[in-house]
């Protein structure tokens, strides 16, 4: 359903005066939010099959697709990130749902035996791995010169052997991938402060 036939009744009365000026934000975002979709769709770059660490052995990253052609990727920072456990805890809910199309794999700058450790601590519902020595987050973009890692997603597609990467987006507050941010964003305060713990 588009958001613009969602159908909301608004109460005029219980309404700021700055609802329409909402409103025509709202609509501003959605379709620059569209244009870039589009762009990112737009990206493919050939990558190599990677060698990631699970805690059943090295694995190479054309595994975690399964039996699809799709596979979404998130880049983890490790458990000492509380941010970053915060965006997994979110995901972990989509996760059934992610998988009816596409493979899921969290992969994560702590070794393989440690992310295995924090998914059964937080619960997580899908697959994890560590980069290890693959270089895997650095040469996608997710880590500083100084091998320091970043958050973030990346999603993929395979055709034959060959893997590509069609699209990627870092993670932090108030982007589109985790909710809690934007329900603190309708409160007067907006975040006030809160961190994840």
């Amino acid at each position: 359903m588009s958001r613009g036939k969602l159908g909301i009744a608004y109460n005029m009365e219980i309404m700021s005066i700055n609802t329409a000026e909402i409103e025509s934000l709202q609509k501003e975002i959605f379709e620059k939010k569209e244009r870039l979709a589009e762009l990112r769709r737009q990206n493919r770059e050939p990558v190599k099959d990677y060698i990631l660490d699970t805690a059943n052995g090295p694995k190479p990253l054309s595994s975690f697709f399964g039996d699809k052609n799709e596979l979404v990727v998130v880049h983890n920072m490790g458990r000492d990130c509380d941010y970053c456990s915060l965006w997994a805890d979110g995901l972990s809910g989509f996760t059934k749902h992610i998988l009816t199309r596409a493979g899921f794999v969290l992969v994560s700058a702590d070794p393989a035996a440690k992310v295995e450790e924090t998914k059964a601590m937080r619960g997580w519902t899908f697959p994890v791995a560590g980069n290890g020595g693959s270089g895997f987050e650095k040469d996608m973009g997710f880590a500083g010169e100084n091998g320091s890692p970043w958050p973030g997603l990346s999603v993929f597609t395979k055709e034959g052997d060959q893997i590509y990467r069609n699209g990627f987006s870092m993670l932090g507050p108030g982007d589109d991938y985790c909710a809690i941010w934007s329900i603190w964003d309708l409160f007067p305060t907006g975040a006030n402060g809160w961190e994840p713990k």
